[in-house]
């Protein structure tokens, strides 16, 4: 917390809202990109900025378990979703930091990229 409070110093919570907003925008115009591979799951009105969750393939099993074993691969982890609704969750915490969120949307763009049918 007190990382979070001096890189911000007088701008403190309009700074982590500033980076919260950037981090959200970046994860969720890569998943916008590619409507055919990632399905979000509320709608645009509604969308989190802290948990972003959405569906690969609509929810294939394959292709979500080989989707969070490549994350894996990248140390990208902890994205499977909640046990009783499945799918894909990006949890992004104040604490995640801008170059977590880059590696992410990097795995997204070239999982969609070498996955594309």
């Amino acid at each position: 917390m007190r990382g979070l409070l001096e890189t911000h110093k007088d701008r403190q919570l309009a700074g982590q809202e500033e980076v919260a907003n950037t981090k959200a925008k970046r994860i969720y115009d890569v998943l916008d990109k590619y409507p055919d591979i990632y399905q979000i799951v509320p709608d645009r009105l509604v969308r989190s900025r802290m948990n972003i969750c959405f569906r690969v393939y609509g929810g294939n099993g394959g292709q979500e378990k080989a989707f969070l074993e490549g994350a894996e691969a990248q140390l990208l982890q902890g994205l499977k979703g909640h046990r009783s609704v499945g799918g894909i969750r990006i949890s992004n915490y104040n604490a995640v930091d801008v170059g977590k969120v880059e590696r992410l949307t990097t795995y997204l763009e070239d999982y969609a990229r070498k996955s594309k049918p």
